[in-house]
């Protein structure tokens, strides 16, 4: 009986020990399977939802930027110009010589379409026309402007100006370091930079390594830009090959070193790949009518385009007809595209839109449509800025 119930405890003990059967782990591993997969599903669902609401974040953030530096930079543009409207400053082309470089100067990619003769007015537009594709591509916006905290209306010239030095009547608000323009006999301007303050005679000197070898020779008005005038190109690198691709760039005309770097492309913002531009221009001036009043909206093209407000040559027919140009502009209309760093699964987009269309609330001659990858998303930036100071051109 002893050995019977033996038998019987140590039998259940081994039954107890003999673990998971075959059938067991498989049905385990299935259910564990199906538990892994239902995770994954659900987990790349909400990282799709993810990537997708940052992917917008990203070109919202970089376009609203993009649009906040550009408009702060055409809003002041014209500061120290507008002045001598009636002076001979406006639209004259600009000569210098800064930074060891001359001005006319060609310009490096992605701004080699602008002309070599930069004009002194506020703001213009040159487009970037389209590449062998059709595409369109991004307009280039020159921006001229001083900087000076205080200045005189004019500062006339008493005598004969040298090449290195100039007489003033009045010289109030004039340091060492700024930047002075006058118009030229020759229908140019030119830049020269101060290397001493004015004596008690109103004589400033040159800093000859940035100024023109002639000096303001011919000049009989000066305008102060102050130590740091803009003269800048902004546009959007599109070549794949550069370390700035696909942002919103600016390059210095006048070539001025950084920290003793020389100057260079500079990136504003990333993940902009596009930027157009048209003028508000105000023509056909009616007695009693506001002259600041936009009549319609063009597109930098035609006899709007860069080459003919522009032009290569001086004389008084094609300088007249740039001044003229140039004096109807009260205000640009600027559209920044931005997408996104991190394209979305392509399984999910393949079928979006492939084409972007600008400017759709204005005809269709001033319409624009760009190319658009479906697996980004894109934001549209479209805003309207005047040109403030040279909203005063009548006064002066």
């Amino acid at each position: 009986m002893r050995a019977r119930r033996s038998l019987k405890i140590e039998h259940k003990r081994i039954h107890r020990n003999a673990g998971f059967t075959l059938i067991e782990l498989m049905v385990g591993i299935i259910v564990s399977l199906i538990c892994t997969l239902a995770i994954m599903a659900a987990f790349a669902i909400f990282e799709g939802q993810k990537r997708t609401t940052t992917a917008g974040d990203d070109a919202q953030q970089n376009g609203s930027f993009s649009l906040y530096s550009l408009e702060r930079q055409i809003r002041t543009a014209g500061s120290g110009l507008v002045q001598g409207h009636g002076y001979g400053i406006w639209g004259c082309p600009i000569t210098s010589l800064s930074g060891g470089g001359a001005l006319p100067a060609a310009s490096p990619a992605p701004f080699t379409s602008w002309p070599l003769n930069t004009r002194a007015v506020s703001v213009l537009i040159s487009s970037g026309g389209s590449d062998a594709n059709g595409n369109a591509l991004p307009d280039i916006i020159g921006v001229v402007s001083g900087s000076a905290s205080a200045r005189v209306f004019k500062a006339p010239v008493s005598s004969t100006p040298s090449s290195s030095s100039v007489v003033l009547t009045n010289s109030f608000g004039i340091v060492k370091g700024d930047y002075l323009i006058a118009p030229l006999t020759s229908g140019s301007c030119a830049v020269a930079l101060s290397s001493t303050a004015p004596d008690t005679t109103n004589t400033i000197n040159f800093d000859m390594a940035n100024t023109p070898a002639t000096g303001l020779v011919t000049a009989t008005n000066v305008f102060d830009l102050g130590p740091d005038p803009t003269v800048s190109l902004y546009g959007v690198d599109l070549l794949p090959t550069s370390p700035t691709y696909k942002s919103l760039v600016t390059y210095d005309l006048l070539q001025r070193p950084v920290n003793g770097v020389a100057a260079a492309i500079t990136p504003l913002a990333d993940g902009i790949v596009m930027i157009k531009a048209l003028y508000g221009i105000h023509t056909g001036l009616v007695a009693g009518e506001d002259v600041n009043y936009i009549d319609s909206w063009v597109a930098p093209t035609g006899t709007w385009a860069i080459t003919a407000i522009s032009p290569s040559a001086l004389s008084t027919a094609s300088t007249q007809a740039a001044f003229n140009a140039m004096t109807a502009i009260k205000a640009i209309r600027v559209v920044i595209v931005a997408q996104s760093r991190i394209s979305q699964r392509s399984q999910d987009y393949a079928t979006g839109p492939t084409t972007l269309t600008l400017f759709t609330d204005l005809p269709t001659a001033q319409e624009v449509t760009i190319t658009t990858d479906p697996t980004y998303r894109y934001k549209v930036y479209d805003t309207t800025i005047p040109i403030r100071n040279a909203l005063i051109t009548k006064y002066f």
